[in-house]
C-alpha cells in the first residue's frame, strides 16, 4: 500500500467551492421551475437554461465520489476493515437516507402512510432522489473497500464500474420494466425516480477515480502536472463525446438525454474538467469565494432547507413559496425571489457554521432534539 497523504480542509476547499457552484445553479433552477410562468418556461431561453441543469445532480454526486477517495485513501487501514471511523461514516450515510426518505413522504404519519399510502405514493416514496443515490452508491465503494486487497483494484473496480454503468444503463432501463415497483425504484426512472443508481452511480464512481487519481499525484508531488493532464483528458472526451452524439448509433442507445451513454460520458468530461479548474482556481480566487464555499460545506442543509420552502413536504404542504405566493411570476420577480433566497441560505449557513465552530455541543443538541421531535411526531402521528 501507498504511504498515507492525510487531507487537510484547505486541501478541500476546491471541493467546497465546486459543491458550492453547483448549489447556485440549484438554487436558480429549482426557484424557476417552481415559481416562474409557464409562459416564459415555454422559450427557448428556458430550455437552454434546463440543458445546464443536467449537471448539479452529476456534480454532487461526482464531488461526492472526489471525498470518498480522499478521505478513505488518507486511513485505508481503519477503512479496509471494521473501525469506530467507518461506524461513524454508516451513521452519518443512515442519516442521509433518512433525511432523502422524510422529503419524499407523502404523510408525516406511519399509521397514515402504512394505511392510506396508493401504491404510486408508496413507489414515490422509494424511489432515488440524490440524497439516496449517494448513500447507496456510498455503500457499494465502501465495500469494495473491504472487499478488494489494495487501493490498485479499488481504482480499477471503481473504473470500470463507472463505464459499465453508464454503458449498461439502456439495457437495465428497459429489463427493469419488468421488475415489480419497489425493486425497479432503485435501477430506472420509470417509478419517479429522479436519480436512480443507472445511470447516476456511475457519476460517483467517476469521482471516486478522480480522487484516487489526485492522491496518487499527491503523494507523488506531481499535482502540478495532473491537474493540466486530467484537463486535457477531459477536454477529449467531450470533444469525443459530442462527436458520437452525431454517429449512427444502436437503437437502444437512441434516448440521448436520459439512459444514453453519449450523454453521460458528456457529462463526466465536463465534471472532470471544472473540478481540476476549481483546483485550480482555489490557489488564486478563494479569498474572494467564501460564501460560495460556504454554500458547498453546508449543501444538505441548502438542498434539505429549499426543498421544503419551494416545493413543500408532508411537513408543510401548504405553507411553501407558490402557494403563498399564488400566481407564477414574471422573470424579474422571480429572480427577486431567488436573489432574495440565496442571501437567506447564506446567511443561515453561516450562523449554522459558526454555531458549529463555537459551539459544537449545541449544534449536536439541536440536531439530537430536532431528530428526535420529528421522528416522535412520525411515529405517533
Amino acid at each position: 500500500m501507498g504511504k498515507t497523504v492525510s487531507v487537510s480542509t484547505n486541501r478541500l476547499r476546491f471541493l467546497d467551492l465546486f459543491r458550492g457552484a453547483f448549489v447556485l445553479v440549484m438554487l436558480e433552477g429549482h426557484t424557476l421551475r417552481a415559481l416562474l410562468d409557464p409562459a416564459v418556461q415555454a422559450g427557448a431561453g428556458y430550455h437552454l437554461h434546463e440543458l445546464i441543469h443536467n449537471l448539479p445532480g452529476p456534480g454532487f454526486l461526482f464531488a461526492s465520489g472526489v471525498a470518498f477517495s480522499l478521505a478513505t485513501l488518507s486511513h485505508w487501514d481503519r477503512y479496509h476493515r471494521w473501525s469506530g471511523k467507518l461506524g461513524r461514516r454508516l451513521i452519518r450515510w443512515l442519516a442521509l437516507l433518512l433525511i432523502g426518505y422524510a422529503l419524499n413522504l407523502t404523510y408525516f404519519s406511519l399509521e397514515r402512510t402504512l394505511a392510506e399510502s396508493t401504491v404510486e405514493q408508496l413507489a414515490f416514496l422509494f424511489s432515488m432522489n440524490i440524497l439516496q443515490c449517494i448513500a447507496f452508491t456510498a455503500v457499494l465503494l465502501q465495500l469494495l473497500v473491504m472487499l478488494l486487497p489494495s487501493e490498485q483494484w479499488f481504482f480499477r473496480t471503481a473504473l470500470l464500474l463507472s463505464i459499465a454503468t453508464g454503458l449498461a444503463t439502456p439495457f437495465v432501463w428497459a429489463g427493469s420494466q419488468q421488475l415489480p415497483w419497489w425493486l425497479g425504484t432503485s435501477f430506472s426512472n420509470h417509478w419517479s425516480s429522479t436519480f436512480p443508481l443507472f445511470p447516476y452511480a456511475g457519476f460517483q464512481l467517476a469521482g471516486a477515480v478522480w480522487g484516487y487519481l489526485l492522491v496518487q499525484a499527491r503523494r507523488s508531488g506531481a499535482e502540478d502536472r495532473f491537474l493540466p493532464r486530467i484537463c486535457r483528458f477531459s477536454a477529449w472526451l467531450i470533444f469525443g463525446s459530442l462527436i458520437g452524439a452525431f454517429l449512427p448509433q444502436p437503437e437502444i442507445y437512441s434516448d440521448f438525454w436520459n439512459s444514453g451513454p453519449t450523454f453521460f460520458f458528456l457529462r463526466l468530461g465536463v465534471l472532470g474538467w471544472l473540478l481540476a479548474g476549481f483546483r485550480l482556481l482555489e490557489t488564486r480566487h478563494l479569498p474572494h469565494l467564501g460564501a460560495v464555499v460556504l454554500l458547498g460545506r453546508q449543501s444538505l442543509f441548502v438542498y434539505s432547507s429549499h426543498l421544503l420552502l419551494l416545493y413543500g413536504s408532508a411537513l408543510n404542504p401548504d405553507r411553501n413559496l407558490p402557494k403563498l405566493l399564488g400566481n407564477p411570476l414574471p422573470l424579474l420577480q422571480a429572480s427577486s425571489v431567488l436573489l432574495l433566497l440565496t442571501g437567506m441560505m447564506i446567511l443561515l449557513c453561516w450562523a449554522w457554521a459558526h454555531l458549529k465552530e463555537k459551539q459544537g455541543w449545541a449544534a449536536i443538541t439541536v440536531q439530537v432534539v430536532l431528530a428526535g421531535y420529528l421522528a416522535y411526531s412520525f411515529v405517533s402521528g
